[in-house]
């Protein structure tokens, strides 16, 4: 949380973007009003790779949450998940595996007026075979014949006949729909009532992580960790500073931080992703990743900022890829995480990151069209953001990513997605300015 805040002033890039027109109509007759639409990012979710439960780096959180998961994944697969292997660094490329999760950033559901406790759920999954399946026969339909070769036409082939992987998905919420939901119950009680109260209460609810912002094992700072009014505090002098009036309401009764700040679509400590649970599709027992164009084309969907270069592809969107280095891998694992969440009717028992009815009924969204920032907080804290995939191929003597690898190879990032919005004067939305 405190590493969170300490990166507002960085990540937020807030901006006035437009003007948004609304209709008021009463009996004696109409008039417009209006309310300005603004554009930043919002730190919606935690994001954690690792190799195993017990050496989960948000000790504060993860191994408790992956613990609950544990049996579930476990059922699913038929047999106990094991642990992931370490990432070493070596001359030749090799394989590497981790488990990872999307947790509900605390912050990020502050400014979202406190959020509600989220869960994984089966709903998106069923949805894939006839909203999700068409779009990928679309995208191979774009692929051209004369480029393939028999690998890519039985791909190809594959996902113009997925009756069977299709079954197999319709088949899991009847088999394990019980104990997520139990699962669920288990962390509601545990993470998403108490949280909640201590938000409402604006009591101190900052965690073990001090200045590492929660970061696993790192040492508080010398004053201990910042309280939760603290972080309040400092959060209302850097939206000052940005030029956002408006006060910070603790207990969510104003639907957030400020009419000026859109709310994200994280929820307090909610579980928006966890490779257990998910394990038939991130341990690609049910390869429904392979039906995707991208997962057999190179260079079709790449985790890279300039083009020039690719620290891994985003598909096959599973635990496993080919990158020597651990840092990177688990940029790219942390980047596929996130795709996942982000869109509806995937491959995966996961909850998207979604706007909800209550900030639908008080803001208009409008797309956003950025890739996301990335901000490291565990092992080694940094007070901004970055976007993954940093050309570093010219580098003799270092590669992105040394000196910030962690003795247990877990890393924690904060994910930060752009919004834009303005704030709903009445129901009726006309247009906006610029368009």
């Amino acid at each position: 949380m405190a590493a969170t805040v300490q990166a507002l002033p960085s990540c937020l890039a807030y901006q006035i973007t437009g003007v948004c027109f609304f209709l008021k109509c009463t009996p004696v007759g109409c008039s417009i009003e209006t309310s300005i639409r603004v554009s930043h990012y919002a730190p919606d979710v935690v994001v954690s790779t690792y190799n195993d439960a017990l050496n989960h780096p948000w000790i504060d959180i993860g191994p408790m949450v992956a613990g609950v998961f544990e049996k579930v994944g476990s059922s699913m697969m038929g047999f106990p998940l094991d642990a992931s292997a370490n990432t070493a660094r070596e001359a030749q490329e090799i394989a590497t595996f981790k488990s990872a999760d999307a947790i509900g950033n605390p912050i990020g559901a502050l400014m979202a007026g406190g959020g509600t406790f989220e869960f994984l759920d089966f709903q998106e999954l069923m949805n894939f075979p006839t909203q999700e399946l068409p779009r990928i026969l679309r995208l191979w339909a774009g692929v051209p014949v004369q480029a393939g070769n028999q690998l890519f036409e039985s791909a190809r082939s594959a996902a113009n006949n997925a009756t069977s992987l299709i079954n197999s998905i319709r088949v899991l919420p009847n088999q394990f729909g019980g104990m997520l939901s139990e699962a669920g119950g288990l962390l509601q009680s545990v993470l998403g009532s108490p949280m909640s109260s201590a938000f409402s209460a604006g009591g101190s609810s900052g965690g073990s992580g001090g200045a590492n912002g929660g970061g696993g094992s790192g040492e508080s700072n010398a004053g201990g960790p910042p309280t939760f009014d603290q972080m309040v505090d400092q959060m209302k002098r850097v939206f000052r500073e940005a030029g956002v009036s408006g006060g910070t309401s603790s207990s969510g009764s104003n639907g957030g931080i400020s009419p000026f700040i859109c709310p994200g679509n994280g929820g307090l400590f909610s579980i928006h992703y966890h490779s257990a649970p998910d394990s038939v599709f991130w341990r690609a027992k049910l390869p429904v990743e392979l039906l995707y164009p991208a997962a057999w084309i190179p260079g079709f969907d790449e985790v890279t900022f300039s083009g020039l270069n690719t620290w891994g592809s985003y598909y096959p969107r599973v635990g496993e890829l080919v990158q020597s280095h651990p840092v990177k891998a688990s940029a790219v694992l942390a980047s596929r995480v996130a795709n996942i969440i982000s869109q509806p009717y995937q491959p995966h028992i996961y909850k998207q990151l979604s706007v909800k009815s209550d900030s639908e009924r008080r803001y208009v969204y409008f797309e956003r069209g950025s890739r996301p920032l990335w901000q490291p907080v565990w092992p080694v804290p940094e007070p901004g953001c970055i976007q993954f995939g940093e050309n570093d191929s010219l580098n003799l003597f270092t590669s992105w990513g040394d000196y910030r690898t962690s003795s247990n190879y877990g890393y924690i990032w904060n994910l930060w997605r752009r919004y834009v919005c303005c704030e709903r004067k009445t129901p009726i939305y006309l247009f906006a300015i610029p368009p």
